[in-house]
């Protein structure tokens, strides 16, 4: 029960954090995503205002964001939109959960906060997701749920077999090149395979 209670105390307090979020100043922006094709093109509705607010409502997985927009009180429901930008950015949802999107190259690679029991209380860690495509699942980022996902691009898959031999190494980034090292393997399979194509 003393657990429970913990737990339930670090989640309030982590979403009442982010809760009520203020447009900070001109250079931060903050709006909503409508659809997958307004991220597509960067474009944002009820674009917030130095006075405006955003809400979240991310405590027990709430279903709606609510908007302090020129005056008036908007609502939106989170199944009814792709995402927002928050001090510039940007967010997908997706079962009522919002993703940060960290990088799109080949396929999307989200960040979120999730609460993770260590010893006897809660913590926040940074977990990573994926999906294959804008409209498919976020998922855990996974040397599994990889294998799934791309089953018409058997050479990443087979690479990501022999060069990842755990989960956790999935983030690894390389700075010399300044990108993430599974991306690059995306990226080299699906040319390969293109090149190899179109010799045939």
């Amino acid at each position: 029960m003393k657990t429970l209670i913990k737990a339930l105390i670090a989640i309030a307090i982590i979403s009442l954090n982010a809760t009520f979020v203020h447009a900070q100043n001109s250079k931060s922006v903050t709006g909503i995503y409508l659809t997958e094709q307004d991220y597509k093109l960067n474009k944002l509705t009820y674009v917030l205002g130095d006075n405006e607010k955003l809400q979240l409502n991310e405590f027990l997985n709430g279903k709606n964001i609510s908007l302090l927009y020129q005056g008036k009180k908007v609502k939106l429901a989170k199944s009814d939109i792709y995402g927002y930008k928050l001090h510039n950015q940007d967010y997908r949802i997706f079962n009522n959960e919002a993703y940060g999107i960290i990088d799109t190259v080949g396929f999307t690679i989200y960040k979120k906060q999730k609460l993770t029991q260590q010893g006897k209380g809660y913590t926040p860690v940074e977990r990573y997701f994926f999906s294959a495509g804008n409209k498919q699942p976020v998922l855990a980022l996974t040397i599994e749920n990889l294998w799934n996902s791309f089953p018409s691009q058997p050479a990443f898959r087979y690479s990501i077999q022999s060069t990842f031999k755990q989960d956790a190494e999935l983030m690894a980034y390389d700075k010399l090149s300044n990108q993430y090292k599974l991306k690059y393997i995306h990226l080299h399979q699906g040319q390969a395979a293109t090149s190899s194509i179109a010799s045939r």
